[in-house]
């Protein structure tokens, strides 16, 4: 059998190179074990993994002969996903969120399924989509809007209600069936989606949606609304044209006395009206023959930007609203999809505020030396103040002073200040490409950097002067003008000391988007270490190479580690494996296996 990475590389070329091409022969791939092990490779390390489905298993234990006895099953057609094991998460207004936990063999096929369906459906989705995509997500997103949407009058902003719920099957699979002319591949789909899940030890079945948290979820709903996508630029084809605004009559005037007064010699008064002139549009912004659409999506959330009168985007909602009720069955939320003027108020999309700038005080040269006054018009992507005073909650109290974090207080030096940078690090990467980041996150930073301090204090009853003291790292000044003192700690590692501190590398404005910033699925297939371990056929433990191998999981690595230093005792001979090697991963003999679990190795 050819090996998974050149079968998906032949169903991209065929898709790519003839949009038509409809696929008949998916389903044999699924007896490649190369296939499974790929996908294996490809998630392993998610500690989702070490949470029970519902047959109470994990991925911890996996052997080669799991994705043998998936194999018989997919070549008698007889593999039915189990239900899936409902559990809730709370959202950030207070609700909770329905989270669906396949079995792992579950994950396991879905992500076969996904890679090929992948390779089937990504050279053919269109430009404007985002959400779950390789090289695309949230930032790639608001980039298209700053970077293609300016001079938008009015704004569509599109919410689907309960979109990943509400997907219907049969539609979803008469849409699969387009370009799959594979009935065992769409069956399996099927089984995959009216699998049911458990909740509270009930069954339920299910009559429409994806399993959110479902592997195949993602890449199935964006196969959906791709026929959204469609449809809106046809919208976009039908009513785009005009290839520039006509000259505004005011501002013709104002231009035509001016080079009256400059012909007499008038400078002054010409002077006059040159100012006058800037104060007011070159175009006719009310054009009835200049008309733009421009169309982004992330998953569910849309935007659709209009150059144009409110009856034109008011006709483009219902037209939107009307497809995806009659063709797609799925209604736009009435209370969030609204029509909003961008000149006059801000509108909220992946989290940032966008507006739009008008400055005339701003003017560029443009290519002939002539005065452009080019940010009028102009898209600016802006953190809203809300979420800078949510994230200060934990780290400001009620006198608007810095306090410490008292939940991070028992936790190691090392970890308090990893917990802190990750916040940080985290919270500038989604915001870097705001044009007011360095201003926002500077206020966040102040405050969560003395409560930093003053967490550490608290834990060594101390005070803050005093953990600066003995903790401070010299650096230097952004400006290169001198030294200050920072918080760092240092730690020991195989390759000798080494210092962190806390975050100092700067606020400023990105000028390009983070790709994959945080889609779950849809990276570029990488390493293989792990499948070469496994092939090498021998136990990390023990060196036996006869009997059947298993792979040892852990969620996380430290946690395993920092168990028994606080216990303050001997780490076995398997922890200090995993912890030399820097795996989570061991693999090891059932034996071996056995004596880790029962403690007795």
């Amino acid at each position: 059998m050819q090996n998974a990475e050149t079968i998906l590389s032949i169903i991209r070329r065929s898709s790519l190179s003839t949009p038509n091409y409809r696929f008949n022969r998916l389903y044999r791939n699924l007896f490649n074990v190369d296939f499974y092990m790929r996908a294996y490779q490809k998630i392993y390390a998610k500690p989702g993994n070490m949470t029970e489905g519902i047959d109470g298993g994990t991925i911890d234990g996996f052997k080669k002969q799991w994705i043998l006895d998936i194999v018989t099953l997919m070549k008698e057609e007889k593999y039915y996903p189990q239900p899936a094991k409902r559990k809730y998460i709370p959202k950030k207004n207070g609700k909770l969120r329905p989270l669906g936990i396949p079995t792992f063999k579950d994950k396991l096929v879905q992500e076969v399924l996904r890679q090929i369906l992948e390779s089937v459906y990504e050279p053919i989705f269109d430009d404007n989509s985002h959400g779950f995509r390789p090289q695309r997500s949230c930032h790639t997103a608001l980039w298209q809007v700053k970077k293609t949407c300016g001079g938008t009058n009015w704004v569509i902003e599109g919410d689907i209600k309960g979109c990943f719920d509400n997907i219907n099957h049969e539609r979803l699979l008469s849409i699969l069936g387009k370009k799959i002319e594979d009935g065992r591949i769409l069956e399996l789909i099927r089984r995959f989606l009216q699998a049911g899940y458990f909740d509270f030890n009930i069954f339920h079945k299910s009559i429409s949606g994806t399993p959110q948290g479902g592997i195949l979820s993602p890449i199935l709903a964006n196969i959906y609304l791709h026929e959204l996508d469609e449809h809106v630029n046809s919208l976009q084809k039908k009513y785009t044209k005009g290839r520039q605004r006509k000259v505004n009559p005011a501002y013709h005037s104002l231009n035509t006395k001016r080079w009256k007064m400059n012909k007499r010699g008038n400078y002054e008064e010409g002077k006059q009206l040159l100012k006058e002139m800037q104060q007011i549009h070159y175009g006719d912004m009310m054009d009835p023959n200049f008309i733009r659409v421009k169309y982004v999506r992330y998953a569910d959330d849309f935007l659709i930007c209009i150059i144009g009168n409110k009856k034109l985007a008011s006709d483009i909602k219902h037209n939107v609203a009307d497809f995806l009720f009659e063709h797609l069955h799925l209604e736009l939320s009435e209370e969030k999809t609204l029509v909003t003027n961008l000149k006059n108020k801000r509108i909220r999309f992946l989290g940032y505020d966008i507006s739009k700038t008008y400055d005339n005080s701003i003017q560029k040269l443009d290519s002939i030396g002539r005065k452009k006054r080019s940010v009028n018009g102009s898209i600016q992507l802006l953190v809203p103040n809300e979420v800078i005073y949510d994230k200060l909650k934990p780290f400001r109290k009620y006198k608007n002073k810095p306090c410490s974090f008292l939940a991070r207080t028992n936790l190691p030096v090392l970890d308090i200040l990893q917990a802190y940078n990750a916040e940080i690090q985290g919270f500038y990467q989604y915001y870097s490409l705001a044009t007011d980041v360095s201003t926002k996150l500077a206020k966040f930073q102040y405050y969560h950097y003395s409560s930093l301090l003053k967490t550490v204090a608290r834990k060594e009853k101390s005070t803050v002067n005093k953990v600066l003291k003995k903790y401070g790292v010299p650096v230097i000044r952004k400006q290169g003008t001198g030294i200050r003192m920072i918080f760092g700690v240092h730690y020991e590692t195989k390759d000798g000391t080494k210092t962190m501190t806390y975050y100092n590398k700067g606020l400023r404005k990105k000028d390009l988007p983070v790709k994959n910033l945080e889609d779950c699925y849809g990276l570029p297939f990488v390493g293989g270490q792990l499948i070469k371990r496994i092939n090498a056929n021998r136990c990390e433990m023990c060196g036996d190479g006869k009997n059947e191998l298993d792979v040892h999981h852990v969620r996380k690595l430290k946690d395993i580690t920092r168990k028994y230093k606080k216990r303050g005792n001997k780490m076995p001979s398997w922890v200090l494996l995993m912890s030399t090697i820097q795996r989570k991963t061991l693999i090891v003999c059932e034996s071996c296996h056995a004596k880790i679990h029962n403690g007795t190795l």
